[in-house]
């Protein structure tokens, strides 16, 4: 953490600092039920805090949907939002999304039903239908037990990946089958990074901090000089800093918070 905060204490004179956050696991605790986490108030103060700094920009990146992600986290829509793992994106009035994202919906149509055989087979799992994807949830199941959660799930999933119609991405205990089109959490960042540098006429500075294997395409996405990125957690990865658990993501914002 010392490392971290001495980089963005350093980070060059005129820069934005864009912070950019994964939301589960990152700045909610994991739950078994994904419907349960939310942001805290002191999460939400701190970032109110920093959202409302001139040289201060703040955003999440999830793989949840922008309405389920503003509900959790009920932040000033100054605040930039991406998700489904960037295939959409809001800011203020604005949102984006993917162009190919009307037709996710017939993409993976069907398959949350389908899915339905797993939690029958292993009823602590848990299907989530997003509409534009479906994801299986196997933190409720015992950690010895989880691959032959996803085994199954790819077996009836194979289908749809078969037909190119979905592709599979892998989680922290779970796994998601997205529309086969592109984009990914790095995608988002890169494009939150110029929307920044486009309305402030200056150079963005990144700190993204983020949990998850999705994470790993925004870590990679940030250019050399431009930015840091922090991992919640001790696995391999190309994040430049990490950081051991939550408890760091919330020394960090209450440390950000109370910088002037």
């Amino acid at each position: 953490m010392s490392q971290v905060k001495a980089e963005i204490s350093a980070r060059p004179a005129g820069t934005i600092l864009t912070l950019l956050c994964d939301f589960d696991g990152t700045l909610a605790e994991f739950d078994p039920d994904p419907a349960a986490p939310a942001l805290t108030p002191i999460r939400r103060e701190w970032l109110e805090t920093l959202w409302q700094r001139p040289d201060t920009v703040v955003g999440i990146v999830s793989g949840r949907r922008l309405d389920d992600l503003r509900r959790r986290t009920r932040l000033s829509s100054t605040v930039y939002l991406a998700g489904l793992h960037g295939l959409e994106i809001e800011v203020e009035s604005r949102r984006w999304a993917h162009p190919d994202l009307d037709r996710a919906g017939g993409m993976v149509h069907g398959l949350a039903p389908r899915l339905a055989e797993v939690v029958a087979a292993f009823p602590a799992a848990v299907v989530e239908d997003k509409h534009a994807s479906v994801a299986i949830h196997a933190r409720r199941v015992q950690a010895d037990v989880r691959a032959q959660v996803f085994a199954h799930a790819d077996r009836v999933a194979a289908p749809w990946i078969t037909a190119r119609l979905v592709r599979r991405l892998e989680g922290d205990a779970v796994v998601e089958y997205l529309p086969n089109i592109s984009g990914h959490k790095g995608e988002a960042l890169a494009w939150i990074v110029r929307d920044v540098e486009l309305r402030t006429g200056r150079p963005a500075w990144v700190v993204y901090v983020g949990d998850d294997v999705t994470d790993e395409d925004a870590f990679r996405a940030i250019k050399a000089g431009s930015g840091i990125a922090v991992l919640v957690g001790l696995r391999p990865t190309a994040a430049t800093h990490k950081v051991d658990g939550i408890v760091e993501v919330d020394r960090l914002l209450s440390w950000l918070a109370a910088e002037e």
